[in-house]
């Protein structure tokens, strides 16, 4: 009896492992399991609609009906920085009768999408004209800006309503660390690294031509894409440009009004650049956790920045204003993308002097910019082939004076030569 037991354990045994072999070859799909999912290709091209959750807009209102305000001096306005008239004014809309909603519906009229370059997400908005002699035309905001500031652009250009102007295939992206890009995650990420992730997404698209828009940072961001890849970049048109003193005795040289405007980064309200550049770290933690802190600062920029007649709110729109602020807030951005200033100095200050760059540049100069240098510095490096001294307007050229900078890109990229980049005579 032992023995027949013996027998019939040995092969139970021999059959158990036969099963479990084929069972381990077999594929998943004939267990009826499902397979692991692939990991998602990054250079896939995901569709996007701005939804911000209540919960996050519940917790804004919150936070701001229960902010700690602080004293004024008696008799002061602006002069210790952003009033605190102004900002309890703002704080009480934002909080009451601020429609994020409604802002989120103007956004998700466009056609918005996100892909993932050099590990970071990329938002943008990409609206095609239905023209089909569009120019690709890359819009690129700055700091304390975003994609806000090109919303009024968006359809003029794409479909303008006189057929002799030219079109354009609209690209606005959120800066690598802003908005709904999200915050970065790894060093390093300055306008250098920024200008070839926005050189991949054109790529990526399948434009092999374009031009570019910039003010701010979106400036040194467009300048820096034209030497990385100058046969892709047809022309640049720029709102700020930065250059250095050609050599020791130009400032000397320089005019009263030149002074004037290029002294900037050597007076108080510069600050900010300032602390930025050194601990964004440090400011972050007080503009994340109080809204109504976050609105003072911005307040504050706005204020200075804009060509405004003592209120900035006659220079930009309120609701465009809050718009701008509560992107920051609901992305949770408002510390990352700070560190562009950050960025910029720790790798700055092993940067070469740039060469001459052969891009055709159009330069449209707004009389309220900020450090604003000589124009005979701007075109030993640039080449400038159209200047527009505007009438008004000051940092924010796109909200402030939206026609102004509208017919200036129309007129400049429709003398550019798409295949030559050449502008024609």
């Amino acid at each position: 009896m032992r023995t027949v037991c013996e027998r019939a354990e040995r092969t139970v045994s021999q059959c158990g492992r036969l099963l479990l072999a084929a069972l381990l070859f077999l594929p998943s799909s004939a267990l009826g399991q499902a397979q692991l999912p692939a990991k998602p290709d990054p250079a896939t091209i995901r569709p996007f609609k701005v939804h911000v959750s209540d919960r996050v807009l519940i917790d804004l209102r919150h936070r701001l009906a229960e902010t700690k305000w602080p004293d004024q001096l008696p008799g002061t306005t602006w002069e210790y920085g952003a009033d605190i008239k102004k900002v309890r004014e703002l704080a009480d809309y934002w909080q009451n009768n601020y429609d994020w909603r409604a802002q989120e519906a103007k956004m998700n009229r466009f056609d918005q999408f996100t892909t993932e370059i050099d590990g970071q997400q990329i938002y943008f908005i990409h609206q095609r004209s239905p023209r089909p002699d569009a120019t690709p035309l890359l819009l690129i905001h700055g700091w304390p800006g975003s994609i806000v500031e090109f919303l009024r652009l968006i359809e003029p250009l794409t479909d303008p309503k006189d057929k002799k102007s030219p079109a354009f295939d609209v690209i606005v992206p959120s800066l690598p660390g802003f908005g709904f890009s999200g915050p970065t995650t790894t060093r390093a990420w300055g306008p250098q690294r920024m200008a070839k992730a926005l050189v991949v997404l054109m790529d990526r698209l399948g434009y092999s031509k374009y031009g570019i828009q910039g003010g701010d940072w979106g400036s040194l961001i467009a300048r820096d894409m034209a030497y990385q890849v100058p046969t892709h970049v047809i022309g640049l048109h720029l709102n700020l440009i930065t250059a250095d003193p050609p050599n020791p005795e130009a400032v000397a040289q320089m005019s009263d009004s030149e002074r004037k405007r290029f002294s900037y980064f050597d007076r108080e309200e510069s600050s900010f650049f300032f602390l930025q550049a050194s601990e964004p770290q440090t400011l972050a933690y007080a503009l994340t956790d109080s809204p109504a802190g976050w609105l003072a600062w911005m307040v504050a920029k706005f204020q200075l920045l804009t060509d405004n007649n003592g209120d900035f709110l006659t220079a930009v729109d309120r609701d465009t204003f809050l718009t701008d602020v509560t992107l920051y807030w609901v992305t949770d951005t408002v510390g990352s993308a700070m560190r562009i200033y950050r960025e910029h100095r720790l790798t700055e200050e092993d940067a070469s002097p740039s060469p001459r760059l052969e891009t055709p540049v159009a330069y449209a100069d707004f009389p309220k910019e900020v450090a604003v240098p000589p124009f005979r510095w701007i075109t030993r490096t640039y080449n400038v082939v159209q200047r527009t001294e505007m009438p008004k307007g000051g940092h924010f050229a796109a909200l402030e004076q939206p026609d102004l900078l509208l017919d200036d890109i129309r007129k400049f990229f429709a003398k550019v030569d798409q295949q030559q980049a050449e502008i024609v005579p």
